[in-house]
């Protein structure tokens, strides 16, 4: 693939990018908005602009209006993360948080977990927008919070609540169809909330011809269906008992050499059971009662069944003290899994200890965690996070933070059974991960902005070892880098943008981490007047390697996509709208020898109501 045709492209990206910067500082003075209640960044309700964290919020707005695209895309293109795919809808998909790898995010869905312990992955892509009321992005380390894993970040999906009437019905391009309906009412103390869609798409060839291995040219559709429950009771003043189900079921053709249709059938479920009590005006406690599976099942040339159930148990309880918010808590969970693959153990158990600390104090903010969890595999581990803030001005303000986290290693790390002369090592220690970070922050009405800088090492990196036998403790990585983002508002129209460089390399040998850009990015720029709402959405990324090695036969050229939409508001409560993703039919890789859509065009009609 010629690189330098996707080098303009990026460029382009970037220079409307920072064509952007002088206006949103020309109209600072502007209309204030609302300002969203985050939890994910300190596990305690805060404004998102009192977070000393380097948090993102999706909302229900843009979820709704984003059409047809996957988690991952969303995330790209409103979460600021990289992403990497293994083909078109329902492909492996990789989210990759400040540089660091995929699998150093931890995804929740209401507070729950609910990824593979075998691979040690998540499964983003079986993850539908429908099901998603709004996405909170915690970037940096989080361990301290929430345990192993969360050396990249968190990512916490939340599900579609409250009194409403939703109808959806879609059509497009690859003959994609998608539906989806929501009901939400309110009895008294009693409120429940149902919401099921569908989704199907014929797609095109996951694999192209520079993927040797793999190749076949026949077309790998995808198919999901999924549905939500949820129910709650106020059984007394301050006292709720509620009950949440979610249920994602995804069947996805792959390649896996010519002459095979392969399918991969995944169902991922949460279900939970919680308690909310308002002990006293300064004292609220929290417990939940959780379960999530990730059950894969693969039919084909490399046959497998990998089922993952995580059962979890959290107790937290908030108190008001000290002029600030404390959270206290404890949490166990056990990791089982089951399946075709002999692991030597197949069970393992956590249990955690964990505080947070969040106080404005006039112009001064400070905000801790500590985290101690025991794990039966490799021992006990302790994490902490500090950051404090001063607000210079009522418009600016200045923050500093250190932080440390670990990844666990995997069943396949650890217990993988000897197959072709390669096997798990159980001698194996977890990554640890310290880091730091500056930063400054300006809002003035609506307009927003922002800068970060981020460093981050890595050490006891799990690797492959030089025989290809087995995965040892050997590489350390070294990240640095710096995001700038912009948020404005004025009348009908609103901006965003977001912008990271970054170095994300292996500290041994220099080489840049696969699949890492040392740019990448999104701008945004959208308008609702009248009974319209129109708009564009790009992203823009640098070249990549696919290869540790960096061999420049591994190199992947940059690129710069731009989608735009257009809705019309037929009646109150009625939407036609129109999206055009990859507007310009730009070809690019995500991973070698793995195919990307072209332009692809999208209709739908919505239906909200009470």
């Amino acid at each position: 693939m010629n690189a330098s045709r996707h080098r303009p492209a990026a460029l382009r990206g970037l220079g409307l990018f920072v064509l952007s910067l002088p206006l949103t500082v020309a109209l600072a003075q502007s209309l204030p908005q609302l300002e969203p209640v985050v939890v994910t960044a300190t596990r305690l309700e805060q404004p998102v602009s009192a977070v000393l964290s380097d948090v993102r919020v999706i909302d229900a707005d843009t979820i709704r209006n984003a059409g047809p695209v996957s988690l991952p895309e969303l995330l790209q293109m409103h979460g600021g993360a990289e992403i990497a795919s293994t083909g078109g809808p329902g492909q492996i998909s990789s989210v990759f948080l400040r540089g660091t790898n995929a699998n150093h995010v931890v995804l929740l869905i209401d507070g729950v977990r609910i990824n593979s312990a075998t691979a040690g992955t998540n499964a983003f892509e079986n993850i539908p927008l429908d099901q998603i009321e709004r996405i909170e992005i915690l970037r940096g380390p989080a361990s301290s919070l929430y345990g192993a894993d969360a050396i990249g970040g968190v990512i916490q999906v939340f599900t579609r609540q409250g009194e409403r009437t939703e109808a959806h019905v879609g059509a497009g391009s690859w003959r994609t169809r998608d539906a989806s309906v929501g009901l939400g009412r309110q009895f008294g103390s009693t409120r429940f909330s149902v919401q099921a869609g569908y989704r199907e798409s014929r797609a095109f060839s996951a694999t192209n011809a520079a993927n040797t291995f793999s190749f076949n040219p026949d077309d790998d559709p995808y198919r999901n269906n999924n549905a939500s429950l949820a129910l709650s009771h106020d059984w007394a003043p301050g006292h709720t008992l509620t009950a949440r189900a979610l249920r994602s079921e995804g069947t996805t053709h792959f390649d896996a050499g010519p002459g095979s249709d392969d399918v991969n059938r995944q169902r991922l479920s949460t279900l939970a059971l919680e308690s909310s009590n308002r002990i006293s005006d300064g004292w609220r406690s929290h417990l939940r009662l959780a379960r999530g599976s990730d059950d894969i099942a693969i039919r084909g040339s490399f046959a497998g069944n990998f089922r993952t159930d995580q059962d979890q148990t959290s107790w937290q309880n908030d108190f008001a003290v000290l002029g600030g918010q404390l959270a206290a808590g404890l949490e166990w969970r056990r990791e089982k899994v089951t399946g075709d693959t002999a692991y030597t153990q197949s069970e393992r158990r956590i249990g955690s200890l964990f505080t947070s600390y969040a106080a404005s104090l006039g112009a001064h903010a400070l905000q801790a965690s500590l985290r101690r969890d025991d794990n039966s595999q490799f021992g006990a581990h302790n994490s902490g996070n500090l950051a404090y803030g001063w607000r210079a001005t009522p418009a600016w303000r200045l923050s500093a933070g250190v932080g440390s986290a670990f990844k666990a290693p995997s069943f396949n790390d650890l217990y993988f059974p000897l197959s072709f002369g390669f096997q798990g090592n159980p001698e194996l220690r977890p990554e640890r991960s310290r880091s730091a970070e500056l930063a400054a922050r300006y809002q003035q009405g609506a307009a927003q902005a922002g800068l970060t800088l981020f460093r981050n090492r890595i050490r006891d990196l799990i690797s492959v070892d030089p025989s290809f036998s087995t995965v040892i403790n050997v590489n350390r990585a070294r990240i640095r880098g710096a995001t700038l983002d912009l948020r404005w508002a004025f009348a009908d129209w609103a901006l965003r943008g977001e912008l990271t460089e970054q170095e994300a390399v292996d500290a041994e040998t220099g080489q840049r981490l696969i699949r890492r850009a040392r740019r990448h990015g999104s701008v945004g720029v959208s308008a609702a007047p009248g009974a319209w709402r129109y708009g564009a959405d790009a992203v823009f990324s640098g070249a990549r390697f696919d290869a540790a090695s960096n061999a420049p036969e591994s190199r992947m050229g940059g690129y710069a996509l731009v989608n735009l939409h257009a809705a019309y508001g037929v009646a109150p409560q009625w939407q036609l709208s129109l999206r055009v993703n990859n507007a310009a039919d730009r070809r690019y890789e995500l991973a070698q020898g793995y195919n990307t859509a072209g332009r692809g065009v999208f209709v739908a009609l919505d239906y909200t109501g009470r």
